[in-house]
């Protein structure tokens, strides 16, 4: 075996300044430089990331041989029943009890809860000056993943949560440090959460298959805790809210190349409104896949080698850490043109842009068997939301603005994206609500 290349960094402190100050540029730029495979420390912490389509295949499909790497220690402490704490066959058999309720037609059967709280929630944008967009769209985000998830039954407490769930996100993501509020936050969304519950056993659920009915049978059963249905449905809304921020993104990347945003108005208003029919406009569904390309909601996935792993000349040894960055793979210029670039079309089968690539290099959701459950429901909202706003408001970049980006959880626009926004006219308009309210 030979040594990884990779930057020699600090004999103290590896590569730990830099990685600090630009995470995602030291990823990138250390990949484009050293390759699909290069070493690194962090302190003492020995790394490796990897961007090599085979390797990565091989890490996220070893059971054995790679464990999730844990979470800020709130996260993992905080709700530890859910299945994106759980290991081994507890993992598996959780993923394959919840399954159905993240099927397509189960999903589309909720669309229409979901649009009326995207409808709702959009309805306080203001035009006129630009203002920040993403809290409205974090919002928007959480109230909509909460009639997707719950059903009817969110519908009766989708305003408890909508309150209460962002001051326990931020405490999780340690945006906030007041203990005694985040546990009375707590308190109450479980409160209104088992609610919920209650209102499913009461009522029943005549229509689709949701969140809720797995995880009540397995309560019912005796084979879950209260807590721990509590724990899962609280982890389920908490990563559904990063939709906000891929919203927003999608908002910038669309300003910026306003004769796709013109298609995009022409393709909604000759489709209908209702949630199935959205789903499936062709340019929609593109705009939604590149704007994740681009600005993957978690841009690091990582992995802790539990034994020796070999791939070609390289050696992990058991306890270091193997880092695969959706950022970087769908970055990367020998499977994506013009990898900077926003085009939508590269995902329109036919299109010049449309090329076939391996599996890891698109990779917005993760990979294997801890690939995200719910990339069905997040795809589904981004396309309600992105289409409610694309046919009721046109929307510019304040001159000068730059959108930056960060390390952070999720990657999110510079100052909460102020946009320009001015409501649009269109024929039909009234028709289409009505019918959508239906």
């Amino acid at each position: 075996m030979i040594r990884s290349p990779g930057p020699k960094g600090h004999p103290l402190h590896g590569s730990w300044p830099e990685f600090r100050a630009d995470p995602l540029a030291f990823l990138l730029d250390g990949t484009l430089a050293y390759g699909d495979f290069f070493r690194f420390r962090l302190g003492l912490k020995q790394c490796f990331a990897v961007a090599d389509p085979a390797a990565i295949q091989r890490v996220f499909s070893d059971r054995e041989g790679f464990t999730d790497k844990a979470p800020p220690h709130r996260m993992q402490d905080a709700y530890p029943r859910s299945v994106a704490r759980l290991e081994g066959s507890e993992h598996l058999e959780r993923r394959r009890a919840l399954a159905p309720a993240f099927q397509r037609e189960a999903l589309l059967a909720r669309g229409g809860g979901a649009q009326r709280a995207v409808r709702e929630g959009l309805a306080q944008l203001r035009t006129g000056e630009a203002r920040p967009v993403l809290p409205a769209l974090e919002d928007v985000a959480l109230r909509s993943a909460s009639m997707l998830l719950l059903g009817d039954a969110g519908e009766r407490v989708v305003e408890h949560i909508a309150a209460e769930l962002p001051r326990v996100e931020a405490w999780l993501g340690h945006a906030a440090d007041d203990e005694a509020a985040y546990d009375r936050a707590r308190e109450a969304l479980a409160t209104a959460i088992l609610k919920a519950a209650e209102h499913r056993r009461a009522a029943g659920n005549p229509g689709a298959i949701d969140l809720l009915d797995p995880l009540l049978r397995a309560v019912d059963a005796g084979q879950m805790a209260d807590q721990a249905l509590i724990d899962e449905i609280v982890m389920m809304l908490v990563t559904h809210v990063p939709t906000g921020a891929a919203c927003a993104w999608a908002l910038h990347d669309l300003a910026q190349r306003p004769e796709v945003r013109r298609r995009l108005e022409e393709e909604l208003d000759a489709v209908g409104a209702r949630a199935a029919e959205v789903e499936r406009a062709p340019l929609l569904s593109a705009v939604v896949l590149e704007a994740l390309r681009l600005h993957p909601p978690v841009w690091v996935l990582a992995r802790e080698a539990r034994r020796e792993f070999h791939h070609g000349p390289h050696a992990v040894n058991a306890g270091n850490e193997v880092l695969v960055s959706p950022y970087v793979m769908q970055r990367l210029p020998q499977y994506w043109k013009s990898p900077e670039s926003f085009l939508p079309e590269r995902f329109l089968p036919g299109s010049p842009w449309y090329v076939e690539r391996p599996a890891p290099a698109y990779i917005p959701f993760g990979l294997g068997m801890r690939k995200c459950i719910g990339e069905r429901t997040a795809i589904l909202q981004m396309k309600l939301m992105l289409a409610a706003l694309v046919r009721d408001f046109r929307f510019e970049l304040p001159a000068g603005y730059e959108a930056g980006v960060g390390g952070q959880r999720p990657l999110v626009p510079r100052d909460g994206l102020p946009l320009l926004l001015e409501r649009r006219k269109r024929a039909g308009r009234c028709d289409r609500d009505h019918e959508v309210a239906r």
